[in-house]
């Protein structure tokens, strides 16, 4: 009858998949902005358009999560991703609550492109025009309001931990 009983246990926590659930735990997690570079946004003619606080994103896992489960960026506050590759770049915004823009960065710090308002848990692959190593996620509508354009520099400095 024991046995029985344990049998029946176990094949319903199979069935019923008897695992946490990782969303809601990924959501309880603390996910405060960790200021761990600053960067200028220098437009072709050398002026400063905007100095930025950003979070960097370099490890495999740190690029995949980004700023899913975030729901909050102020002005200030970015997200970098650094990648190994100047490739063409495909983001989305998978699990992501804040609607962002999306500036593609090349290999020489030179703005390729940008998506702008890119909408919460919209999952169209959003694509650079060109390649880029770097990748740089702000709050929507900040491209147009700091006069960010094509060709324009995004320096960074990583600060010591």
């Amino acid at each position: 009858m024991r046995k029985l009983l344990l049998s029946s246990i176990a094949l319903t926590c199979l069935l019923s998949s008897c695992k946490p659930d990782q969303e809601a735990e990924m959501r309880s997690k603390d996910w405060s902005f960790k200021n761990e570079a600053t960067a200028y946004l220098i437009s072709k003619r050398k002026d400063t358009l905007k100095q930025l606080h950003l979070e960097v994103a370099d490890t495999d896992y740190s690029i995949q999560l980004g700023m899913m489960y975030r729901d909050a960026l102020t002005e200030g506050q970015g997200m970098l991703f650094i990648f190994e590759e100047d490739t063409p770049k495909f983001f989305y915004m998978k699990n992501t609550e804040v609607p962002l823009d999306i500036i593609y960065i090349n290999a020489n710090k030179r703005v390729d492109s940008y998506s702008l308002n890119a909408q919460p848990k919209d999952e169209t692959l959003l694509k650079s025009k060109g390649a880029a190593q770097y990748v740089l996620e702000v709050n929507a509508g900040m491209v147009e309001k700091w006069g960010l354009q094509e060709g324009d520099l995004v320096d960074w400095k990583v600060l010591e931990k």
